[in-house]
């Protein structure tokens, strides 16, 4: 019997990196890991071929609300005054 794939968890990672006191240009810098990265790409893959889970579907939602939170932290870093 193959054994699911240990669940990652994107939002756990990104708390971990905005709780070392990230500078803006380091958050502005950011970019999930490789992990992040190749457990997203699969979980599309496998929506886009009618195969998620509920269980996946509802990691894959987690993921895409990881995003769209850092790219609105992101844009409101980019648009803040400089110092």
């Amino acid at each position: 019997m193959l054994e699911a794939p240990e669940k990652i968890i994107f939002v756990e990672e990104v708390a971990d990196f905005l709780a070392d006191r990230p500078s803006p240009e380091q958050i502005l810098a950011y970019r999930p890991s490789n992990a992040v990265q190749g457990r997203f790409t699969e979980l599309l893959e496998k929506k886009r071929n009618g195969e998620l889970t509920a269980n996946e579907e509802e990691e894959l939602s987690e993921f895409q609300q990881t995003e769209i939170l850092l790219r609105l932290i992101k844009a409101k870093l980019r648009s803040a005054p400089r110092p």
